[in-house]
This record gives structure tokens, C-alpha cells and sequence, in this order.
């Protein structure tokens, strides 16, 4: 249902061919999230929004908007604990978890943003196991005050922008894998088109002569002579009744050969 909803972000936006949203660190804070946050409509309309952390990574690709390898969400985050400002990481069935350190994202001279990475690990913390599926978050650098203003409640930011991808590209070889698949699985063939099972075809070119056909030196094939004729070929067109009445009528004459002539008594 996912792949059915999503919407093709470049055939209703016109973009020219070869298009491709590469954005940097600054331009996804400066021109995407900002504007998001404040309200205002983004630059080009082609990053979703959803619950990120109610699907597994997997999942995201297909309810993305735009994108190949990487994929762009807007997402809210909620709160571990009612009073706490540490972020909830569960997702699906998994979390995810911080490595490195925050990275500054600048503008203008001055600290914008906050890049943060993770790593998905499926399972339930200590003993998940780690993926391939890596996250940036973007937040902006005041997300921490305006944070403490609804302290009391679970929802910690209204919007955080994100960059997801696989490391290994398992995802996009999966789905070339998928396609592959499909079009062997699909028939060669046209519907209408009936085809004979090679079991039933017969291996010998020619099933009907003893020897491939010669041909002249203009290639037009030569013809086979005709056969002579044959005195006895008038019995072919003859039926099982008409061949017994003439055996009998040979019969009668055989006997008529074979019987004595009767010779007159000499005349004294």
C-alpha cells in the first residue's frame, strides 16, 4: 500500500532530466528544516513526513517522496521520559543508537544546526544486533530551549529533518533483485501465443524425406522426379468389398481353366 501511495515527486514537479537532490549539510538545515520549522514551504516539496520511528529503515524507502540511495524525512522526536530531554530511540522493532559525536552545522558564521549519526540495531537493547542502516539527524542549535518551554509533555521536537541510507546498498540490490526476478518469472511470450513443449517437437530438420533437399544454383529447391506409374496401381483405389468380388471372380475362372474339356464321342 506503501508503493501504491507514493507519490513520483519528479514527474508532478517537472524536474529536468538528470536531476538529482544532493543537498549539503547547510542547505538541508538553512533551506529545508528552517523553513519547516517556521511554517513556510521548502525550496522543492520532495522530502516526506511521517512517524520515522514508527518503521523499521527498511520500510522508509518506499514511503519516501524522492531518492535512490538516500532518502529525506521530516520527523518529530519524543522524549524518553515525560521530564527528561533525552530523545527516544526505539524504532520498529529495534533502536537507534548515537555514534561519534554532534557535528555543527554552519550559516552565515554561526551555529545553525546540530548533525547527529546513528546506527540502527534490530532487537531490544543491550544485545541487538547492528545493521547497515545509518541515520543523520538534523535539529536546530536551539531546539534545546524551545524544548524546555513544553516541558511536561512527550513530544520534544516538532520536526527534525533526516537523512537515512544503507551502507552496503543492500537495499537498492534487493530491489534490482526483485525486478530480476519478476522478469524471469514473467512469460516470454505474448497471451494470445500457444507454445509447443520441446518434448513434443521433433529433432529431425527434415521428418519427412530421407535427406535435406538439394537446391540449384539460383537456391530455388529441386524437386524430387516423378515415379512411373505402375500396371498395378489401379488396385490402390480399390475397397475391401470390390478386392473380395474379385477374388472370387478369379477363383471361378482358375477352376474354369482347371476343369477337363468334354470331348464328343467319335462318330462311327
Amino acid at each position: 500500500m506503501a508503493a501504491m501511495a507514493r507519490r513520483d515527486a519528479e514527474a508532478e514537479l517537472n524536474l529536468p532530466p538528470g536531476f538529482r537532490f544532493h543537498p549539503t549539510d547547510e542547505e538541508l538545515v538553512a533551506h529545508y528544516l528552517c523553513a519547516r520549522a517556521a511554517g513556510r514551504p521548502a525550496p522543492v516539496p520532495i522530502i516526506a513526513e511521517l512517524d520515522l520511528y514508527r518503521h523499521d529503515p527498511w520500510e522508509l524507502p518506499a514511503r519516501a517522496l524522492f531518492g535512490r540511495r538516500e532518502w529525506y524525512f521530516f520527523t518529530p522526536r519524543d522524549r524518553k521520559y515525560p521530564n527528561g530531554s533525552r530523545p527516544s530511540r526505539a524504532a520498529g522493532a529495534g533502536y537507534w543508537k548515537a555514534t561519534g559525536a554532534d557535528k555543527p552545522v554552519l550559516h552565515a558564521g554561526r551555529t545553525l544546526g546540530i548533525k547527529k549519526a546513528l546506527v540502527f540495531y534490530s532487537g531490544k537493547p543491550p544485545r541487538g544486533v547492528k545493521t547497515e542502516w545509518i541515520m543523520h539527524e538534523y535539529r536546530l542549535a536551539d531546539s534545546a530551549a524551545v524544548a524546555k518551554k513544553k516541558s511536561g509533555t512527550l513530544r520534544l521536537d516538532d520536526w527534525v529533518l533526516c537523512r537515512l541510507y544503507n551502507k552496503k546498498n543492500e537495499w537498492e540490490k534487493m530491489q534490482r533483485q526483485k525486478a530480476e526476478d519478476a522478469a524471469m518469472a514473467a512469460p516470454s511470450h505474448s497471451p494470445g501465443e500457444t507454445r509447443t513443449p520441446e518434448s513434443e517437437i521433433d529433432n529431425d530438420p527434415f521428418p519427412e524425406m530421407d535427406s535435406p533437399p538439394a537446391f540449384n544454383d539460383a537456391g530455388v529447391p529441386l524437386l524430387p522426379p516423378k515415379e512411373e506409374a505402375h500396371d498395378d496401381d489401379w488396385l490402390m483405389g480399390m475397397s475391401l468389398d470390390d478386392l473380395q468380388g474379385l477374388g472370387s471372380l478369379l477363383q471361378d475362372d482358375d477352376l474354369f481353366e482347371l476343369a477337363p474339356a468334354k470331348t464328343e464321342p467319335p462318330f462311327f
